[in-house]
């Protein structure tokens, strides 16, 4: 592992998240220690591990710990996004991938996704495998060299990062205690990821959030004058993104679960993401 410096260039969120990464903000620096690592999971695997070290002491406990995915576009935003009104700062442990673009299509599909029948689905499938990096590779370094509360950990992702955090929550329920699933892509699979077992967990973790925004599954009002991509609306209205999220989070919370949900007024596939981390974060900090 190595220590690179950071590029970090400014964007907007539109309804397809922008490729090129933001910026930190100067006053994140205030609250954050920032760090970045190369990671070898193996010869076909690499990631980039960007970490935020709060500046106050650590709890006796340890800190409380969110890990979460798409780091090189999202870390910034999680940072950003954090003001000591909402509670504790936590621990950050953003994952991505050693690229200077926020999102890199063809490994967060291979590694966010679980597997699938159809060739629609055959570049992806490979939950199982980086699930086992972020738990017997990642977070055993993470524990080594930070103060951290083995109890108080919360996994986050949107869109195929909240389809793994499904993944993670309905297969491995005991490696977080909390779970933030913004936006997930429920469609992948024609929802593989649910269990068809009922109830769908024997065992709860602490909490469950998930969230969405109110335009990912249908146009938004305002843009009915703007050239439209038909197609794209075709697929949006197919997915139920809203629909699916929404009934899903019920049947949890009605099988026992601790389950929130957040829809987000206004906001797209895209424009919901600070909403999302900002969410994460302060469920991580008060965990």
């Amino acid at each position: 592992m190595a220590l690179f410096s950071m590029l970090l260039f400014s964007t907007a969120l539109s309804a397809k998240p922008q490729q090129t990464i933001p910026p930190i903000d100067k006053t994140a620096y205030q609250h954050f220690q920032i760090q970045q690592y190369d990671m070898n999971a193996d010869e076909q695997r690499s990631y980039r591990i960007y970490i935020a070290v709060p500046n106050t002491p650590p709890p006796a406990s340890g800190y409380p710990v969110l890990y979460m995915l798409d780091g090189n576009g999202q870390f910034p935003l999680a940072v950003n996004s954090y003001h000591p009104d909402n509670g504790p700062a936590p621990l950050i442990i953003a994952i991505g991938y050693p690229t200077d673009v926020s999102y890199n299509t063809v490994p967060r599909t291979r590694d966010y996704t679980p597997p699938a029948e159809g060739e629609e689905f055959a570049q992806g499938g490979k939950a199982e495998i980086f699930n086992q990096f972020i738990n017997q590779q990642l977070k055993p370094w993470v524990n080594q060299h930070y103060a951290v509360n083995q109890q108080k950990q919360t996994l986050a992702g949107h869109s195929f990062g909240g389809l793994f955090t499904l993944y993670t929550l309905f297969n491995h329920p005991q490696q977080f205690q909390h779970y933030v699933a913004a936006s997930p892509s429920l469609w992948w699979g024609n929802g593989v990821v649910i269990p068809a077992s009922s109830p769908l967990l024997s065992q709860w973790p602490e909490s469950i959030l998930v969230t969405v925004g109110e335009y990912e599954e249908k146009p938004n009002p305002a843009d009915t004058n703007k050239p439209q991509d038909a197609e794209r609306a075709k697929r949006q209205a197919k997915r139920q993104q809203v629909t699916k999220a929404r009934t899903l989070a019920a049947e949890m919370k009605q099988q026992g679960g601790n389950v929130n949900f957040i829809l987000f007024p206004g906001k797209n596939h895209g424009s919901v993401i600070p909403d999302a981390i900002k969410a994460a974060v302060i469920t991580a900090g008060k965990a």
